[in-house]
């Protein structure tokens, strides 16, 4: 348990009194009670971390003893330096919504009166953006310089399974079934297990990798002796050097991939139920996201049903 409430992040809130430390501890140890993972206890402690350092201009004393002192004007001065510091809205809103779990955590266990976090207040307009694929030429020029049988299954598992970089760098070899041509990856993002298919350019590239399979039980084991597996780091390096090689300028990154992967299976006619079941969404709406960017299908359907009105209209003039 140690080992999740003290990430590296926690050393930058050493100023807090122990009453301050001990409402952070008291709520990173319920939702890893809850099964949240590592990730979104970070979070919460990077939003803590912005609003301490939003209000080092004026006075974050009260806040350093305790953090039920926080209100809603506390919350502005995080808005707004937020945005002097060139923050996306998006991420405004992430470290919010992380605020918000954390004092309404702290509201229930009776330390704080009043949520300082208000919905209609503070929340931020963010544009809408659309996920972001890759162009095929792009894509054809990126995979042509991979040599490397490692990075080259890397990239593909994002490609043709639709698996997030963190997914891919985790993933065992327990957790393949080359029998059936499947993979099963357990806790995804909002812990959400699912199985993904193996297309035959993944399984050539899993046998080869095979063979020159580590004694270890990830496939793709990390190079210091502090990590068991891959970084998402190292992937999203050695994404921009491939770029790089391919003379491909456009910033790409490894989830433009699993973007790639949802596109194109919708431009081949999978249905929306299906592609939300592969890649792992906790519900339909995050991926009709992608229903915006299918445009063969779109047009193939729109043809057919206008082709279909015709018809009916024709033979109801008879």
């Amino acid at each position: 348990m140690d080992r999740l409430l003290y990430p590296r992040s926690l050393q930058s809130l050493s100023t807090l009194s122990a009453t301050s430390l001990d409402q952070v501890r008291r709520y990173l140890n319920a939702l890893q009670a809850r099964n949240y993972a590592a990730g979104t206890l970070d979070a919460v402690l990077v939003a803590l971390k912005r609003l301490l350092r939003s209000l080092s201009a004026s006075n974050p004393n009260h806040i350093i003893h305790d953090f039920a002192q926080v209100t809603a004007a506390d919350l502005d001065s995080f808005i707004e330096t937020a945005k002097t510091e060139g923050l996306a809205p998006s991420s405004i809103n992430t470290n919010l919504h992380s605020l918000r779990g954390f004092f309404e955590f702290l509201r229930e266990e009776g330390d704080l009166k009043a949520q300082p976090v208000i919905s209609h207040h503070h929340a931020v307009l963010a544009p809408t953006t659309l996920p972001k694929p890759m162009a095929e030429a792009d894509l054809i020029a990126f995979f042509k310089v991979i040599d490397s049988v490692r990075d080259r299954l890397i990239f593909l598992l994002m490609l043709r399974c639709g698996l997030r970089v963190s997914e891919a760098c985790a993933l065992r070899w327990k957790d393949l079934d080359l029998s059936s041509g499947s993979i099963l990856i357990i806790n995804g993002k909002g812990q959400v297990d699912r199985s993904v298919y193996l297309a035959p350019d993944v399984e050539q590239s899993l046998k080869l990798w095979q063979l020159r399979r580590a004694k270890s039980d990830y496939l793709f084991p990390g190079n210091g002796p502090k990590f068991t597996h891959l970084c998402s780091r190292t992937v999203r390096w050695l994404m921009t050097n491939y770029l790089r090689q391919a003379g491909i300028t456009t910033p790409y990154s490894p989830h433009c991939l699993r973007h790639t992967f949802a596109t194109e299976l919708l431009n081949a006619g999978v249905t929306l139920e299906v592609l939300k079941e592969l890649m792992g969404h906790r519900s339909l709406q995050m991926t009709l996201r992608y229903a915006q960017l299918y445009d063969s299908t779109k047009r193939q359907q729109y043809d057919e049903a206008m082709e279909r009105i015709a018809l009916r209209q024709v033979a109801l003039r008879r």
